[in-house]
């Protein structure tokens, strides 16, 4: 997968940022997070809200201090991407999904982290959700894994590049676990969005 780098591509660093969300009988298949689309459009949103606030408040400080007006926007401007470009990273950083090879984990959060996760051996099936924007335009989807059991029985996996090949290691990992403990054989059932091809 272009986007969706998996364990073995990533430094030591990154494995170990991991690790700590993992039981001692699994290991990190796979990190990814945001598509790139994704946060540039939140970005941009970033940039208008409360980035606008900056940009204003720099003309303001020009009209109130009788300087430049086109100086006052500037630095406005320059305080709206730098408080932009932290906040898409906070948001990117926040929102990861984790493959192992015993469950899909959604990990959000930084300083107050909350864990979803589903094992293998309960996922029943798996729906891609990419409508026409999503892939012509964005060029991302939606992930939603239907689970059995307990108070809530699916997971959502929200704008990440390449969901179709997403879909397809996450059946291959849900599948190498079945036949490794004796579970059910066969393919987990798929459902596929709009447009979307099957492979």
């Amino acid at each position: 997968m272009k986007a969706a780098k998996t364990a073995e591509n990533r430094g030591p660093k990154e494995k170990k940022a991991f690790e700590k969300f993992l039981s001692d009988d699994e290991e990190l298949v796979m990190a990814t997070g945001f598509s790139k689309n994704y946060m540039r459009h939140r970005f941009a949103y970033y940039l208008l809200w409360p980035g606008g606030v900056c940009i204003a408040l720099g003309a303001g400080l020009a009209y109130i201090f009788q300087f430049n007006l086109g100086i006052g926007i500037l630095l406005g401007t320059i305080l709206a991407s730098i408080w932009s470009l932290i906040l898409s990273s906070w948001h990117y950083h926040a929102n990861r999904y984790l493959l192992t090879t015993r469950r899909v984990i959604i990990k959000k959060g930084l300083v107050s982290v909350k864990l979803i996760s589903a094992l293998y051996d309960k996922i029943t099936h798996i729906e891609v959700d990419q409508g026409i924007i999503d892939r012509l335009v964005m060029k991302h989807g939606d992930i939603i894994v239907n689970t059995a059991g307990g108070n809530k029985d699916e997971i959502r996996i929200l704008s990440i590049d390449n969901p179709i090949q997403f879909k397809n290691l996450l059946e291959r990992l849900i599948n190498r676990e079945r036949e490794r403990f004796g579970g059910q054989s066969g393919p987990v059932v798929t459902l596929e969005g709009e447009l979307v091809d099957p492979d």
